[in-house]
């Protein structure tokens, strides 16, 4: 299944989770101050990032496009419209600020694999980056910079997505399940918001921080926390790949290592010999080339890192 999505030919079509349309005098000060990453970007920028709680937690996740000043589209692979619409809107006092729930009108399409990037460029007639992003009618091109492989997000219209669909089968790029490029997602390590990394976690606790968390941009909601993690220690759990085979346990089911509780699942993903899932594990004992099991007595079944 790894091998489909690393290929050269593969897209995806699904339903985006959250797209939100923000504008207004405020908004860019507004979402700076709430907002894990830095918006100073120009515009065309495209930044990925969490909504924090004021404990640091992770609430959700989303990419802001920069469409002006003071406009931006917010959207989300995995973390619910409610979820996100209610974190703003409780932080939202006297600004000048619109928030516009759009995700009844946008579709997603996800298409990875190496020359991607020409064909797309083909399309649109401009090379992008990670960190940019370009408008091309009423669709919105993203490249992905989370994946260790080429891959973009367009967001738009289900009519406007529907043609792009049938341009890329006529270059023999081929149809894939959500549930494929799940897997390839959780072999890579990248966590979805809030399955893997919810309202109990740390960002740091499932790797993202780099790109994510910025610690010069001044105050936001759970900046304090980013800063006294950064400065004072490190975290005490973190998320991992683990595989085993056969059929897969439930999802948050506990794990052990010598007896005793060393974690918990995540996502999970099947494919024809197995499994491959996120777990969350605590570093202090953790034997990484050591099995973990499912009881506190059965025998080692699941195994840290995707291969063998």
């Amino acid at each position: 299944m790894l091998q489909m999505i690393t290929g050269s030919n593969f897209f995806c079509n699904s339903k985006a989770k959250a797209v939100f349309k923000i504008t207004g005098e405020d908004a860019f000060s507004f979402l700076q101050g709430q907002f894990s990453n830095d918006l100073r970007t120009p515009v065309g920028g495209a930044t990925y990032g969490l909504w924090l709680n004021q404990k640091g937690k992770v609430v959700a996740d989303s990419v802001l496009l920069r469409i002006a000043e003071n406009e931006f589209l917010a959207f989300s692979n995995h973390s619910l419209a409610s979820v996100i619409q209610q974190r703003l809107q409780d932080y939202l006092v006297a600004d000048e600020v619109n928030l516009s729930d759009e995700t009844i009108s946008y579709d997603r399409l996800i298409i990875s694999g190496a020359g991607c990037g020409a064909l797309i460029k083909d399309f649109v007639k401009s090379e992008l980056r990670v960190g940019q992003f370009i408008q091309w009618g009423d669709l919105f091109v993203v490249p992905g910079g989370q994946l260790p492989f080429e891959n973009y997000t367009i967001i738009g219209p289900q009519k406007s997505l529907a043609s792009w669909c049938d341009q890329w089968v006529a270059r023999g790029w081929v149809e894939g399940s959500e549930l494929a490029w799940d897997w390839a997602r959780i072999a890579a390590g990248v966590p979805a918001i809030p399955d893997d990394l919810g309202p109990t976690d740390l960002p740091q606790e499932g790797g993202l921080e780099v790109g994510v968390i910025a610690y010069n941009k001044g105050c936001y909601l759970g900046q304090e926390v980013m800063a006294r993690l950064k400065n004072l220690g490190q975290v005490r759990r973190r998320l991992h790949v683990v595989r085993g085979r056969g059929a897969p346990p439930e999802r948050l089911a506990v794990l052990y290592q010598g007896g005793k509780k060393i974690g918990e699942l995540r996502s999970i993903a099947q494919h024809q010999e197995g499994f491959v899932a996120l777990a969350m594990l605590a570093l202090i004992n953790l034997n990484a080339r050591a099995g973990l099991g499912l009881t506190p007595t059965g025998p080692a079944t699941i195994w840290l890192g995707a291969h063998e």
